[in-house]
């Protein structure tokens, strides 16, 4: 793994913003193409009653989306090579704890920010685009004003900036954040219903977690688990009662 970050350590400006581009838009492609597949499957556990029509303001939003996506990556490497940034390459257990803060520090984080995105001047500036979508489609994870792809991305940068991380944590870290996005806007609930039964699993941010969100914007602000939500008591009154349901 070291090797990987000192070829990316080595690459020139130029280079970077490619290799950028082309990662951001293969994984941005890898998550709609689950998202399509993962909705297909699971056709039988639908969150909604429709999935969201795609329109072509759908498509220019999501490309603008993930240019913006390469925008951040490349902004976080210039900092990295700047040295404002450090990643580390600890032992195996000083990484899941690494990937541990990061998902914490971004999932209280981003509660905030969000909750703050749904002040009524703020929703109706940045967030309200994002919110056409009442119910999902593959490309909702990436419909978003452009200013919220930047403030996310600053949020990250900030984590970044402030505490020395795992370079294979911070991997790990944007490999969940995409496993999330996708699977918060399948539009289906791909849990298996045994899985309920555990309280742990209770505390994940599900798509039906998510969808409960989109239909109603005034509960479930949370990304990765519920657990801002429970403590602020902003959770969908429906949420615990869809989900016992499914165990």
């Amino acid at each position: 793994m070291n090797l990987l970050f000192d070829w990316i350590h080595r690459q020139t400006l130029a280079e970077w913003v490619v290799w950028s581009l082309l990662s951001n838009f293969a994984v941005a492609g890898s998550s709609i193409v689950a998202c399509h597949l993962i909705h297909e499957r699971y056709a039988d556990r639908p969150v909604f009653v429709a999935p969201q029509p795609l329109t072509t303001s759908d498509r220019w939003l999501a490309v603008m989306a993930i240019t913006l996506n390469s925008v951040v990556s490349i902004a976080g490497w210039l900092l990295w090579k700047a040295g404002w940034i450090t990643l580390t390459f600890p032992e195996w257990w000083r990484t899941l704890l690494d990937l541990a803060f990061l998902l914490l520090f971004m999932d209280a984080g981003m509660y905030v920010l969000h909750r703050f995105a749904h002040v009524r001047a703020f929703f109706r500036l940045i967030h309200q685009t994002h919110h056409v979508h009442e119910s999902t489609n593959a490309l909702s994870l990436f419909v978003l004003n452009p200013l919220e792809v930047l403030g996310f991305g600053a949020l990250l940068l900030f984590a970044l900036v402030l505490f020395p991380i795992s370079g294979i944590a911070l991997l790990a870290y944007l490999t969940l954040n995409i496993a999330f996005g996708t699977l918060g806007h399948a539009g289906v609930e791909p849990i298996p219903p045994g899985w309920f039964r555990f309280r742990l699993m209770r505390q994940i941010g599900t798509s039906t977690f998510h969808g409960l969100h989109h239909a109603d914007p005034t509960h479930n602000f949370g990304f990765y688990t519920v657990v801002w939500d429970r403590l602020f008591r902003t959770i969908h009154p429906e949420y615990d009662l869809r989900t016992a349901h499914r165990r």
